[in-house]
């Protein structure tokens, strides 16, 4: 039976293994351990900033619902010696470098917030997202909690998870990088360099309304300085650009919104797609 269907047995899989030892079997769970932790630790939508006990609770419990799949794909002749060291560093650089991609979406939204408000006029009231722990504009904040809600909405998390059992399907816990991971041509390497370009677009095109509003807004208000140099139009510009700036915000609430999720679907496929470039 199927350990990983519906009606499979956990603990029957572990007894049913031949020469599956007690120190073999800690070894694999430690490893699956290093990967997963980063990851609990960095990613937002696991709850990042929760207390130090609560994520280390979440990150073995994490690795206990994975340990089939690691099992399936490893040896069993693992022991702690400098092997095990190796393969313990491949682990946690694997696990920051699928924590750090997980997070970018949300970096981008937060972005977005800065840009809009920051265009606004209002970048100096930053308050600290408690999700990321920095200073982010107000509009930053309500984009990251409400991609937050999204993602959760749209199963990103059985997404997620499903991208990290097929990471231990690829690149075993006792197995490393393949012979060409430095090569400039892989498709993931070519996929990390793409990132600041799309971090960049994406952010500017989420803030787009409200950008083009302000920029009409700034405009007109040149102009209006122009025919009348004696009327103080810069103390009506900042209020008029900001409420221009809220109202395109509004109206354009659902695409915005819906881009996020569409976007940041397609982010995660990309990252499945070039995983098997890194198979071992």
């Amino acid at each position: 039976m199927d350990v990983l269907s519906p009606g499979g047995d956990y603990l029957k899989f572990f007894t049913s293994i031949p020469g599956l030892t007690p120190m073999a079997l800690f070894s694999i769970a430690m490893l699956g351990l290093f990967r997963i932790a980063p990851i609990v630790s960095i990613a937002p939508f696991l709850g990042s900033k929760l207390p130090g006990p609560a994520k280390i609770g979440f990150a073995m419990t994490l690795t206990v619902l994975l340990l089939p799949q690691m099992i399936a794909s490893s040896h069993l002749t693992l022991a702690f010696n400098l092997q095990f060291i190796g393969y313990s560093i491949k682990e946690l650089l694997i696990g920051v470098i699928f924590a750090i991609l997980s997070s970018i979406p949300f970096y981008i939204v937060q972005a977005t917030g800065v840009i809009i408000d920051f265009q606004r006029g209002s970048s100096a009231m930053q308050a600290t997202d408690p999700l990321l722990q920095a200073q982010v504009s107000p509009i930053g904040i309500l984009y990251n909690y409400l991609l937050v809600v999204i993602f959760f909405q749209m199963s990103g998390p059985f997404l997620f998870i499903d991208m990290l059992m097929q990471s231990f399907a690829i690149i075993p816990v006792d197995g490393f990088f393949s012979s060409n991971f430095f090569s400039p041509e892989l498709p993931f390497w070519q996929m990390m360099a793409g990132l600041l370009t799309k971090f960049t677009l994406l952010a500017v095109q989420f803030s787009a309304p409200s950008l083009v509003a302000m920029f009409m807004a700034d405009l007109f208000l040149g102009i209006a300085n122009r025919l009348a140099p004696n009327v103080q139009i810069a103390f009506l510009g900042m209020s008029i650009k900001s409420l221009l700036g809220l109202v395109l915000l509004w109206a354009g609430w659902f695409f915005v919104l819906q881009q996020m999720a569409n976007q940041t679907a397609l982010f995660f496929q990309d990252i499945v797609q070039v995983l098997p470039s890194l198979r071992t």
